[in-house]
């Protein structure tokens, strides 16, 4: 090196003047000695000269590290020199001011980095000092134009140089990097060129990982370290402040351009989980995320972790835009299928990093914990009128005030997953739940956080047992705090009533829907196939808009980890549920036994009845869908029978009888699918064996007829068709039951009680259930007959062309009335199909109770009036086309109705109530019966049988006839006031003072405890026997038949 860049040379700095430094530099050149025995200059020391060479190799390495660190020099020499980077950026303002001096030392390397940091075209100054391989990386990396890029890029490069620098100057470096960062992003006015806020989420972007599902490890600490300085230095700035424009970007992204299978979806999920890395980050994340409205509903979704919840193949409304599915009818059911599997792992993807996010927050602090749990709770009570009924009849409004179906079941998989661990039905967590949280009310945010209630509107919920006396509903103490599990429980119900519950509700009226346009659609198809004509055309448009909405809704309903938990939850809810409708202290699990305790323990109080809604409404759902997931469960599914038997039959235990008889419904859906030994016999094994071997299973059938009987007796208003809908699962499971026979032996035990008190004041169960079952048939046939006659005459209108002289709006409802008039015949076909085979199964076991006289004379013309109507000339009536789309079959009906007069053909009782029905009953009635079962093919044995017994019939009729014929001038205080007949077994009606024959009034009240003539309440017990006038018609008949012997 020569003399002239002696002075360009870091050791000058250490020398007093450039002469002593040219004439060190030419000693220790020269000498082959060691340096410390080199003469000392200026009568300096041996010691001195080492100092002074020890800071003369710190100087130069302290410049050679900020060179290769920041990409910067104060020395414009670009001659070749392979300590240096191979380009610099040249600070030639700072090399002036410094008057020559071409190395960096630690006073002036800030305003160093701060002049590099402002340079807007730092390519203008770069300077080469040697060519490289890597020259245009290496160029843009020195010109990066980019501040808060270049200041990460230095970190790394100084991350990379730990080993080899002092850890002073490492932190000094580290420092001036995350201070100048934290400049750029609290005061981002000094950069007016350059977006800052875009350039933290393009570098956090760049080194996000995927494989992990993180940011690489020194990004992570780049961006940690500089938010912990944001905060530190909070009057320049809040993290709020200074992130806010990044969530504002990441926000629009969810609202605007992604979807959910968009490749960069999960990496902005991934970004918000950046911010559970501090408690710091995550009070600023939670505060921007702060509703507009914390009352409103809809404002939820606007933020940012809503817009993240909103992405779900169902759209935001029903007017688009759709994602999947679209064209269906195009489509084969195998593509749809496969549509829905690609849809599944980006739904469950995104729920359980939203998942883990809250988690994560909730783990960072209490007050964190505090304030995601107030957000869950706002939420679920702001948008809690999505159960309302009037919300499903005004979508507009109803999308404006409350979060979508996407956002709903998103939200509900984020909080089953909070809940997995409990959600098992032997978990000793899950008695930690304390059911008073339900009833307990915060007066202030402290006393929310201190007490931990965060869920609202829980104590205005309808519970499962309402005490009349409101003062004797038990509450907790106003200083009871409660767990996070307990929270967790309940705010988790609470959003699968909103959610999940209301999703599926719509679900099944969008499948309803979807059915009557489909009928609208072929309809209009036989009449004109151009489907390219109106109205063909807007038909057809809205079918595949509403299959591509129900497709939808299924994919999202239906993502299989949703449903594993779902399950798992509800069981887990099962066998809590039954320790508390059971067992007064939870603390520890017990054993169920019956009969269970009259008496209910007092925390049912709390419960609140869509608890067990969810319940009910994810069984059925399973089984219309997925009912391979009960099976998946194996054994567990017996907490879900258990939960049915113990409240199923138990009004003391949940008092809403449509509840009850939902549980019924859910009864039936646990069955074995029918055609489950298509898939194999393992496949129903759990659900056969529940039927079997369940502990408590021999109490099914009382359960089962006390939630038939219950429904009818409950003092509410049910209508018709409400009660028949829930029967008809309980006719379903009925007939199954009756083929095991323990069920069978426990029917016939009922039975038999029944009929030992038959007469007492409370009439007995199987009573009330078999007087009702008769009920049902006859209104229900006879109801089914009627529309069957009405779409025969309007048929026969339609062939006649009468239709077609009508103007089209009247064809038009003409064809609607003519389509409902077909439903109705439908549903009330299909029931009175299941009510008449009810009967034929329980008469093959059970006659005596069927004979007894308060019920034979009813069974009787029923039967007789009915097969009057299928076999005589009314048959013709309901000889309409395509029976088979109303369910009609009046071949299995004239069938079953000859099994059950063969059934309680060895009654002489029977016979004689038959043969004494005045109104449908005549010797002809059996012998068109049989051409009928000749015609149908019914087995001989079973024809041979109907004629053996129309011979008794006979027999017995002439017998009655002639008996009819001798008592015929009854006196008029004889005769039933109601029925006409002569009575038997006179009683006074102590209300209104009427006399009726006792077997009359039994059967008014097993269906009405009231006084027939004033509606005064009454019962068997209260009614008076008249022996005096039992004596005198005894008499009286002695007397006549005497005289008719006489004569």
């Amino acid at each position: 090196m020569g003399d002239n860049s002696i002075a360009d040379n870091p050791f000058a700095a250490l020398f007093p003047t450039l002469t002593q430094a040219q004439e060190y530099s030419s000693t220790i050149a020269g000498s082959k000695t060691p340096v410390s025995e080199v003469s000392c200059l200026s009568n300096t020391t041996v010691q001195d000269e080492n100092d002074m060479e020890t800071k003369a190799l710190e100087a130069v390495e302290f410049n050679e590290a900020v060179e290769k660190i920041f990409l910067i020099t104060l020395d414009n020499d670009t001659s070749s020199n392979v300590q240096r980077p191979c380009r610099c950026v040249y600070l030639e303002e700072m090399a002036s001011a410094l008057q020559g001096q071409t190395w960096f030392d630690q006073e002036s390397l800030p305003q160093a980095v701060f002049e590099r940091v402002m340079m807007e075209n730092p390519v203008d100054s770069m300077v080469t000092s040697r060519t490289s391989g890597k020259d245009a990386r290496a160029a843009a990396a020195a010109c990066e134009t980019e501040v808060l890029r270049y200041l990460f890029q230095c970190y790394t490069r100084l991350q990379a140089s730990t080993e080899d620098l002092k850890t002073a100057v490492f932190h000094q470096c580290e420092d001036l990097i995350i201070m100048n960062a934290r400049n750029c992003l609290q005061q981002t006015e000094l950069f007016p060129t350059q977006k800052v806020h875009l350039q933290f989420l393009d570098i956090f972007q760049e080194e996000f990982d995927f494989l992990s599902g993180g940011l690489r490890a020194v990004a992570e600490s780049f961006f940690l370290h500089l938010s912990r300085e944001i905060d530190t230095n909070k009057e320049e700035g809040t993290l709020l402040e200074v992130f806010k424009p990044v969530l504002e970007v990441v926000k629009e992204k969810f609202t605007k351009e992604l979807t959910l299978t968009h490749a960069n979806t999960l990496y902005y999920v991934a970004f918000m989980e950046f911010f559970t890395k501090s408690i710091e980050l995550g009070e600023a994340f939670m505060a921007y995320n702060a509703p507009w409205d914390w009352k409103n509903g809809k404002a939820f979704e606007m933020t940012l972790i809503g817009a993240a919840l909103s992405l779900s193949c169902i759209p935001k409304n029903e007017t688009g835009p759709y994602e999947f599915f679209n064209n269906p009818s195009s489509a084969p059911k195998q593509e749809h299928d496969i549509t829905e599997a690609n849809i599944w792992q980006p739904l469950s993807n995104l729920c359980e990093h939203v998942h883990q996010l809250f988690l994560s927050l909730i783990k960072l602090s209490p007050d964190l914990r505090h304030t995601v749990l107030t957000w869950l709770g706002k939420c679920l009570q702001a948008n809690s009128g999505r159960t309302k009924i009037w919300s499903n009849q005004i979508p507009q409004l109803f999308n404006q005030m409350y979060c979508s179906e996407g956002f709903s079941l998103n939200l509900c998989h984020v909080m089953l997953k909070l809940c997995q661990p409990f959600s098992n039905p032997t978990s000793a967590k899950l008695l930690k739940i304390q059911p008073s949280y339900t009833s307990a009310v915060a007066a202030c945010d402290e006393e929310v956080k201190s007490r931990c209630i965060h869920a609202g509107g829980l104590n205005t919920e309808t519970k499962l047992v309402q005490l009349e006396d409101e003062s004797a509903q038990p509450s907790p103490s106003s200083d009871t705090s409660y767990n996070f599990i307990t929270e967790c429980f309940f705010l988790t119900q609470q959003c699968l009533n909103l959610g999940f519950h209301m999703v599926h509700d719509k679900f099944l009226k969008l499948n309803q829907d979807l059915h009557r346009v489909q009928r609208v659609y072929n309809d209009m198809r036989g009449q004109a196939p151009d489907e390219e004509q109106e109205p063909m055309r807007s038909v057809k448009a809205q079918m595949e808009k509403g299959m591509t909405l129900y497709l939808s809704m299924k994919a999202a309903l239906t993502e299989p980890n949703l449903m594993e938990m779902s399950l798992n939850f509800h069981i887990a809810t099962a066998a809590w549920l039954v320790q508390v409708a059971v067992h007064n202290d939870i603390s520890k699990f017990q054993t169920v036994t019956f009969p269970l305790p009259e008496e209910a323990p007092a925390a049912l109080a709390y419960i609140p009845e869509f608890l067990m809604g969810n319940l009910t409404d994810f069984v059925l759902f399973c089984h219309r869908f997925k009912s391979d997931m009960f099976q998946l469960a194996g054994e567990q599914v017996n907490h879900l029978m258990t939960l049915i038997l113990v409240f199923m039959g138990s009004p003391q235990r949940m008092k809403n009888p449509h509840l009850r008889a939902e549980l019924a419904d859910t009864l039936a859906a646990l069955m074995p699918d029918k055609d489950s030994g298509r898939s194999g016999i393992l496949s129903s094994f759990h659900r056969d064996q529940l039927f079997v071997k369940h502990p408590q299973i021999s109490h099914l059938s009382t359960m089962l007829l006390h939630v038939f009987v219950s429904i009818e007796m409950t003092g509410q208003s049910v209508e018709f068709e409400q009660k028949f809908n829930y029967r008809r699962p309980m006719y379903q499971v009925l007939e199954y039951i009756w083929e095991i026979d323990i069920h069978k032996q426990a029917i016939k035990e009922l039975s038999v009680i029944a009929e030992a008190h038959i007469e007492d004041t409370d009439p007995p169960l199987f009573l009330r259930f078999v007087n009702l079952l008769i009920n049902d048939a006859i209104f229900l046939l006879d109801e089914a007959l009627q529309y069957m006659s009405q779409i025969k005459e309007k048929q026969q209108e339609k062939e006649r062309g009468d239709w077609n002289s009508l103007e089209p709006r009247q064809r038009q409802e003409t064809e609607n009335n003519f389509r409902h008039l077909g439903m109705l015949a439908r549903y009330h076909n299909v029931m009175a199909n299941y009510t008449i085979h009810a009967l034929e199964l329980l008469t093959r076991e059970i006659q005596s109770i069927f004979c007894h006289n308060m019920l034979v004379d009813r069974i009787a013309g029923m039967l007789n009036y009915f097969l009057l109507h299928l076999v005589g000339p009314k048959q013709r009536n309901f000889n309409v086309k395509d029976k088979n789309e109303y369910e009609f079959k009046p071949q299995q009906i004239v069938q079953d109705i000859t099994k059950i007069y063969l059934n309680l053909g060895e009654s002489d009782m029977f016979c004689q109530a038959v043969s004494g029905d005045e109104r449908s009953y005549s010797p002809e009635l059996f012998a068109k019966a049989v051409q009928v079962l000749q015609k149908i093919s019914t087995v001989p044995q079973v024809i041979s049988d109907f004629l053996g017994l129309e011979d008794k019939i006979r027999c017995l009729a002439d017998s009655l006839r002639e008996e009819e014929e001798l008592l015929a001038d009854v006196p008029e205080e004889f005769l039933d006031p109601i029925m006409g007949t002569l009575m038997k077994d006179p009683v006074l009606l102590p209300s209104s003072k009427n006399i009726v024959d006792k077997a009359t009034i039994a059967r008014h009240i097993l269906s009405d405890q009231s006084d027939p003539f004033n509606r005064s309440p009454l019962s068997l017990e209260m009614v008076e026997p008249q022996p005096e006038l039992k004596a005198k018609i005894q008499e009286w008949i002695a007397e006549t038949k005497s005289k008719a012997g006489q004569s």
